[in-house]
């Protein structure tokens, strides 16, 4: 217990130096996501490709096997993915045509898909067909995902009350989802896929999310921020708040279920070692992932 609280204090302090210095420059925060990006894309390239002792000690195959090529080019999408983002952005913005970054995130993922179409031929004696599946998976989860980070970092309105909220919400609805289930137990969620949630545990999660969404806007303001809703007056806002809040919750809970079928399904507990008592950045983020694509799409709409 005490690795995990010593672990968990260093990954939000870390946290926290990066929003600092998102106040000096927005595109500092873009560090912090390219290294989400290329330390996951490793944890689910060794996930899925891959092969981990069962429970009975003996060595499980691959469940997704990759080639050589098939690993190299999820490699290359994630090394290439965040910086051709705040290149493009970079350019464009340079000839006074700012928020063109998302271009060359969708010319990317195009061209990855290609490349690993094109290895079933120039690669064919190693490439398969259910490694493009893997490889696809592997660039989708968590790269692409982490898109909407970097979206939500360069939002026009509402960009710092974005990214708190990701990174808020979804930790305290993580934590205190053990923490009331733990207390009050009951009806299992998943019992075939996490033997350990309980329905409790995920309305306690959800509860606490939607409040901590609350205290996170009201400190907000206090530094002066202000967020102002394409439609509806002071009132919406806190309707809103409290949708973005329930629902931000509910996904971080679901997203932390679709990890748990990835790792039960390759055999391991964690899937990596970088967090002591965490397991590994995927473990941490991966509620997360779930979450800020929602944040990101409702400030996007609605902000």
């Amino acid at each position: 217990m005490t690795k995990r609280i010593v672990t968990g204090a260093v990954y939000v302090a870390v946290l926290l130096v990066f929003f600092y210095l998102r106040t000096l420059d927005a595109r500092y925060f873009g560090i912090l996501i390219y290294a989400f990006s290329l330390i996951g894309t490793w944890e689910i390239v060794h996930a899925l490709g891959g092969a981990h002792p069962g429970e009975d000690g003996q060595m499980r195959e691959p469940l997704l096997p990759m080639s050589l090529s098939q690993r190299l080019c999820v490699y290359a999408y994630a090394l290439l993915f965040t910086p051709s983002y705040f290149l493009v952005e970079y350019l464009a913005a340079s000839r006074g045509f700012p928020g063109q970054g998302y271009r060359a995130l969708l010319n990317l993922s195009f061209l990855f898909a290609l490349v690993l179409l094109c290895l079933l031929v120039v690669d064919h004696k190693n490439s398969k067909v259910q490694g493009i599946g893997g490889a696809m998976l592997c660039g989708f989860y968590p790269t692409a995902l982490l898109a909407t980070m970097l979206l939500a970092n360069s939002l026009p309105h509402g960009s710092m009350l974005a990214l708190l909220l990701i990174f808020v919400i979804s930790p305290v609805a993580d934590t205190f989802a053990f923490v009331v289930g733990s207390i009050f137990k009951g009806r299992k969620l998943c019992p075939t896929i996490s033997p350990k949630k309980t329905v409790s545990g995920a309305i306690g999660g959800a509860i606490f999310g939607t409040g901590a969404t609350f205290l996170i806007y009201w400190l907000y303001t206090l530094f002066g921020g202000t967020l102002v809703l394409r439609a509806g007056g002071a009132e919406a806002v806190w309707i809103f708040l409290a949708v973005v809040g329930l629902i931000g919750s509910v996904l971080t809970e679901f997203g932390d279920l679709v990890e748990s079928v990835i790792k039960r399904s390759c055999g391991i507990k964690d899937m990596g070692k970088l967090l002591p008592g965490h397991g590994g950045i995927l473990d941490r983020i991966d509620g997360t992932l779930f979450a800020s694509t929602y944040v990101y799409i409702v400030f996007a709409l609605f902000v």
